[in-house]
C-alpha cells in the first residue's frame, strides 16, 4: 500500500460512526410477555420523585414525556385504560469525564526551556467536561418489575435540549421496543 496514512485516517473515520450512543438491554424471558402490552402510563415528576432524585427541569421534563408518549402511540400502543400493562419512566444520570490527548513533542531537543531543561517535550491537553446517560425504563405492571431499559449517552452541552433533539433522541432508544420475539 502506497499511501498507508491515509488508509489509517479513513479507517479512523469510518470506525468512529460506528460507536452508537443508545444501549438497549431486557429481560430475554419476558419478550413474549412484552409482546402482548397494549397499554402504558408514564410516571409523571412527583411519583418519579417518591423513588429518584428528579434533576431535570420541569420544561425538559414534559419534554420527555410528551416525546415518549409520541413515540409509543406511534407504536399502536394506548394509553387510555384503566389497568395499564406496563410503566415508563425516565432518568439522567451526569459524570465528568476526562479526555487526554498527547499532541506530539513539542520543540526540537536541545532548546533550552525553563521547566523542560535540554531536550523536547510532550504536549499533553487534558479536557474534562460532562457525560451525560438518559435512561427509559418499561416496568412491568403486574409484577413491578423491571423488563426493558434503554440508554442514551452524549457529551453535554451548555444549552438544555430543544423538543426536536429530545424527540430524536427518545426516538433512537424506543426504536427496539418492544423487542422481537427469539
Amino acid at each position: 500500500m502506497k499511501h498507508p496514512l491515509i488508509f489509517l485516517i479513513l479507517a479512523s473515520i469510518v470506525f468512529s460512526g460506528c460507536v452508537s450512543p443508545t444501549r438497549v438491554d431486557y429481560d430475554r424471558a419476558a419478550v413474549a410477555k412484552i409482546g402482548t402490552y397494549q397499554c402504558f402510563v408514564i410516571d409523571d415528576r412527583e411519583t418519579r420523585a417518591n423513588y429518584q432524585d428528579v434533576v431535570l427541569s420541569p420544561i425538559v421534563d414534559r419534554r420527555i414525556e410528551q416525546a415518549i408518549q409520541r413515540t409509543l402511540l406511534a407504536k399502536g400502543l394506548s394509553q387510555d385504560c384503566d389497568d395499564p400493562d406496563f410503566r415508563v419512566t425516565f432518568n439522567t444520570v451526569t459524570k465528568t469525564k476526562t479526555e487526554i490527548n498527547d499532541l506530539g513533542v513539542g520543540p526540537a531537543p536541545f532548546r533550552r526551556h525553563p521547566y523542560y531543561g535540554y531536550s523536547g517535550y510532550s504536549r499533553i491537553d487534558i479536557n474534562q467536561y460532562e457525560e451525560g446517560t438518559f435512561i427509559i425504563d418499561i416496568i412491568d405492571n403486574s409484577s413491578k418489575e423491571l423488563v426493558w431499559r434503554g440508554a442514551y449517552t452524549k457529551r453535554l452541552g451548555w444549552s438544555a435540549p430543544t423538543d426536536e433533539e429530545v424527540q430524536k433522541i427518545v426516538s433512537d432508544i424506543l426504536k427496539s421496543f418492544p423487542p422481537a420475539g427469539r
